[in-house]
């Protein structure tokens, strides 16, 4: 019993110590740990611990695609890669310095129409601010003056001859250091586009050695299309300076690429890309950055999908501009040089078409689709629905009601019609196109008696008022809403006191309108009585796949209806009679140009003529013109097309006067052939 008793006690010792050594051993490990982490890593802890700042590095993604109603693309993105400089907080002009001098030695920029004092710093940097300190600036100068007013001080005296002694090459690194400090600290500044093989090749070899220097995929934008509706994508450059505060409230950078026109400024934030972000840590006292980046991947803009049929597009630019030089050699129509029309789905406000030509000096066609937007003309008789509209809501005329057309006298003035047609009514009126029964409508409104010769009412301005109000709910001096930036509204001629002014507002010849209104106006017609707004986009959708398959839909735009008409629905079916008797009935201004031929599928309309007076740039008159127009929309009985055309500056001279029923009967032509070989196209797919 003592014996065990005694090697019990042998056992606790033997444990005790086998105990003490792991503590030991355990403490040794934790002594060393902590040794290695204050003496080794000491100093990078240490500044990790006080990186409290998040720096932010960005690259441009691609903007968006446009494509067309039927899926083709009509804005893309070119492909090409461009040489980036990223710079930190604390990089130093030297810094940059000694990278452009590789880079010069590599690459070919653009060392002309670089400023002075850009060269001032150039020369500063390369010389040494230190040793032109002391050798520019007095002690005493040194002493009174802190580092900045130092630095200006210098500057100012660097003179002429110290720039001259800058050598080419001297100017080829500034040119390369003028874009690498362009940008802001941690963001990616392009320096060169489109760089060679040979560069990419060079540079790629030596990144190790270029710190900051990257080669990024990049793109401009191209037109696979050519030039045909290049007014309306708009453009894409660096943000101008007068948008900087704008964009910049919206987190962009100043380097970045925005639309600074047409569709591309419309839908900028759609067509934007994704940047790809970098997240840097850096040391605040030396702005030194701390292991690698976190890295947010970035991604292309969304795609435009456009109301724009671009076969019907290239085939409406290409009759205008044979219409245009048939017209031209008519008698008198040397200044006939452009013409404009718009499609539009009368029920959606999808534009199919928007095409607008202009002959230049040398005899040559430059597309002016944005004219058919921004370009406004007296109308003409094409507006005289709105008239017979107004008159019969206004209760001055009543449906089938007689007037006698025969010129009307006001002093020396006499105004008539074409011809004198003696008593019709209101669809006649609008078939055969009387001025005199419209004047008649105006005088009405105007509250002024034609026996009298003397206004009867307290307002001698009220004809402008009544008419202007009614014809805006047609889209008549008024912006249509179309997707696109700041459209013009035509001009407004205001108020005068002739007599003649207020009565001819009725037949088109006061107030001007765009090619874009008159297919807003003539629609209103053509679906009953509703103002619907035009589009330019169907639809938004996520960038399409690698298979050219369309990207997954995000926005559709459905038709949005502006205003309907305050005016009884009978009445508008009588304006559409009128139009329709135009095209068809014996004596209707159109019937010899359509008729019933079913290739044109039944349509109806208002023809137009304004007689307008030409003069050169110092008020001097040249001649007497006519601006020719059309308006239309077909099948009569469920309008699917509308159209507005326009040509300026026609020759009045008898004969000379078909170039817009020539274009309209064209365009109807195409769409109902393009139509047809899309649904056989469709079901042979099938």
């Amino acid at each position: 019993m003592e014996t065990q008793t005694k090697k019990k006690k042998n056992h606790l010792p033997f444990r005790l110590n086998i105990l003490f050594i792991a503590v030991f051993l355990l403490f040794s490990i934790l002594i060393l740990r902590l040794g290695v982490l204050q003496i080794v890593n000491g100093e990078e802890k240490r500044q990790e611990s006080e990186a409290i700042k998040k720096e932010e590095a960005k690259k441009e993604a691609p903007r968006g695609k446009i494509l067309d109603r039927y899926q083709r693309v009509v804005v893309d993105n070119k492909p090409y890669f461009t040489l980036t400089y990223t710079k930190t907080s604390s990089t130093k002009p030297e810094d940059t310095y000694w990278v452009a001098k590789w880079l010069s030695q590599h690459i070919k920029v653009d060392s002309k129409k670089i400023p002075e004092r850009d060269k001032k710093d150039f020369f500063i940097v390369k010389n040494g601010v230190a040793e032109l300190l002391k050798e520019r600036l007095t002690v005493a100068e040194i002493k009174k003056l802190n580092n900045e007013k130092e630095y200006k001080l210098l500057v100012e005296r660097i003179t002429k001859e110290d720039l001259h002694t800058l050598t080419k090459k001297d100017l080829e690194i500034l040119a390369i250091k003028r874009e690498m400090d362009a940008g802001y600290a941690y963001s990616a500044s392009p320096v060169k586009k489109n760089l060679t093989d040979r560069e990419i090749s060079i540079i790629s070899e030596n990144l190790n050695q270029l710190p900051g220097i990257d080669i990024m995929p990049d793109a401009d934008r191209t037109y696979p299309f050519g030039d045909s509706l290049k007014t309306i994508f708009g453009r894409v450059k660096q943000m101008p300076k007068e948008q900087q505060e704008y964009f910049g409230a919206m987190n962009y950078d100043l380097t970045d690429q925005v639309g600074v026109s047409g569709l591309e400024a419309q839908y900028q934030e759609t067509l934007r890309g994704t940047k790809e972000r970098s997240i840097f840590l850096t040391n605040p006292k030396t702005g030194k950055t701390l292991g690698e980046p976190k890295v947010i991947p970035g991604k292309r803009g969304k795609d435009l999908v456009l109301t724009i049929d671009m076969d019907l597009q290239e085939k409406m630019e290409k009759i205008l501009e044979e219409e245009i030089r048939k017209g031209r050699a008519d008698r008198g129509n040397e200044m006939m040089r452009s013409a404009y029309i718009v499609m539009m789905n009368p029920k959606t406000g999808e534009v199919y078409s928007i095409a607008g030509k202009k002959m230049d000096k040398n005899g040559s066609f430059v597309n002016d689709s944005y004219g058919a937007l921004f370009d406004a003309y007296e109308m003409g008789s094409a507006v005289k629905g709105a008239t017979v509209l107004t008159g019969l809501h206004k209760g001055v005329i009543h449906p089938g009601e007689y007037i006698y057309d025969a010129p009307l006298k006001f002093g020396s003035l006499t105004k008539k019609s074409h011809a004198n047609m003696g008593s019709i009514n209101d669809l006649t009126a609008l078939k055969r196109s009387s001025n005199v029964y419209m004047y008649n409508i105006v005088m009405r409104l105007g509250k002024f008696s034609y026996s009298s010769k003397s206004f009867y009412g307290d307002n001698r301005y009220l004809g402008f008022d009544v008419m202007r109000y009614y014809f805006s709910q047609f889209g008549l001096g008024v912006k249509t809403g179309i997707d696109f930036p700041n459209e013009s509204t035509g001009y407004n001629g205001g108020y005068t006191d002739q007599l003649g002014n207020m009565i001819d507002m009725g037949i088109g010849q006061f107030d001007t309108y765009t090619p874009i209104q008159m297919v807003q106006y003539v629609s209103t017609i053509a679906n009953g009585g509703y103002r619907v707004q035009p589009r330019l986009v169907k639809e938004i959708r996520e960038p399409q796949t690698e298979n050219h398959l369309e990207g997954k839909l995000v926005k559709r735009f459905e038709p949005n209806v502006l205003n309907e008409l305050d005016m009884d629905k009978s009445y508008i079916e009588r304006v559409q009679e009128g139009f329709w008797e135009v095209y068809h009935s014996p004596g209707g201004t159109a019937t010899t140009y359509f008729g019933n031929n079913p290739k044109y599928h039944n349509p109806a309309g208002k023809t137009g003529t304004a007689q307008v007076k030409k003069y050169d740039s110092n008020g001097n008159f040249i001649a007497d013109k006519d601006n020719l127009t059309l308006v239309g929309y077909a099948p009569f009985d469920d309008p699917e097309i509308a159209y507005a055309i326009i040509v300026p500056d026609a020759s009045p001279y008898s004969g000379t006067q078909a170039v817009n029923k020539h274009i309209g009967q064209r365009a109807l032509e195409t769409y109902w052939g393009l139509k047809e070989k899309t649904k056989n196209t469709e079901e042979n797919n099938d």
